[in-house]
């Protein structure tokens, strides 16, 4: 098992971070690389943090308090980015975001230390953190608010949308194509096939997502039961 500690630097996950950011050569690539942990986060489903993005986004909040002034326990910052936070002036509110996500219902990396003694510590740890970036952001006179889009509650409900969309947009341009030669035997025999097709199309899409949906319903089913036996 690995490195395992309330703080934020206190894991493998974030050692791997510090060390990415080692690896880059520019300013501005290791501001970018912090604020895609944060986007990690807000990208991750709703209900479903991975505890790893989830840390990995920590650790980068306190690269960016530390690199801001407000180092935990007046430790050395790891980096020398004060100007690159600036520059990228939503990365305040970003780690505010994303620790707001780590810390709530959903959370891998929370629901992991619920379950601790020291779920409290880390709890606090978190916390100290948010108020060190905001500390940080009201001596850099940086914004604290950012408003992360909402993930998709299922991706694949999500997926299912989007080819949903693709056909109501193809369907809506074959019929404006056919409603210029309106009258025509040919095209409106062609325009009643292609709407027979697109109705036989959703009808085998529909049985699909059933099908899916049933076996996967099933499949957390049998998972249930085998860890009741267990």
């Amino acid at each position: 098992m690995g490195a395992w500690g309330p703080h934020s630097f206190d894991n493998d996950t974030a050692a791997d971070l510090l060390d990415t950011l080692k690896n880059l050569d520019q300013p501005f690539e290791q501001a970018e690389a912090v604020c895609e942990s944060f986007e990690a986060v807000f990208e991750a489903p709703a209900g479903d943090l991975d505890a790893d993005l989830a840390s990995t986004a920590v650790a980068g909040a306190e690269v960016i308090a530390a690199c801001l002034g407000q180092p935990k326990d007046e430790a050395e910052a790891p980096f020398d980015l004060e100007a690159s936070f600036k520059f990228y002036d939503d990365a305040v509110g970003m780690a505010l975001a994303a620790l707001d996500r780590v810390t709530t219902a959903g959370s891998e990396l929370a629901e992991l230390w619920d379950e601790t003694e020291d779920a409290s510590t880390w709890r606090a740890s978190v916390a100290d953190l948010a108020a060190r970036l905001k500390a940080a952001a009201k001596v850099h006179d940086l914004a604290t608010d950012f408003a992360p889009d909402a993930p998709e509650a299922d991706p694949e409900q999500a997926l299912r949308s989007d080819v949903d969309q693709v056909y109501a947009d193809m369907m809506v341009e074959i019929e404006r194509l056919a409603d210029g030669a309106a009258g025509n035997v040919q095209v409106e025999v062609l325009r009643h096939l292609v709407r027979k097709l697109h109705l036989i199309h959703s009808d085998i899409n529909n049985t699909r997502y059933f099908i899916a949906d049933s076996l996967d319903a099933l499949t957390a089913r049998i998972e249930g039961l085998e860890g009741q036996r267990s």
